[in-house]
């Protein structure tokens, strides 16, 4: 699922893995939810790390790659304003593929 949306966003060139965090007997609470997935970028190398505690939904992996294609707010919004547009983007091409 990765290739396909490294493919659509025009990303391809890039190394994508991901690592599974074992937090079972930690409790992170992100965003206001009591799980974890976020992505490491090497903008330099052009590799990244998506790491996540749960099984990755599609609609997780579009937002953390979006966050390569927009790597980060734009000069007159908030770090709010540009993840709720993230996700917002990550929910709208997850629901219409």
């Amino acid at each position: 699922m990765i290739k396909k949306w490294q493919h659509i966003l025009r990303i391809k060139d890039w190394d994508i893995t991901t690592k599974l965090l074992h937090l079972k007997n930690v409790s992170i609470e992100y965003n206001g939810h009591k799980y974890f997935v976020g992505i490491e970028r090497d903008f330099n190398n052009k590799k990244a790390i998506i790491y996540h505690d749960r099984e990755l939904k599609e609609e997780d992996i579009i937002h953390e790659l979006l966050h390569i294609v927009f790597p980060k707010p734009n000069h007159d919004e908030t770090y709010e304003d540009y993840e709720q547009w993230i996700t917002d983007a990550a929910y709208n091409l997850s629901n219409n593929d």
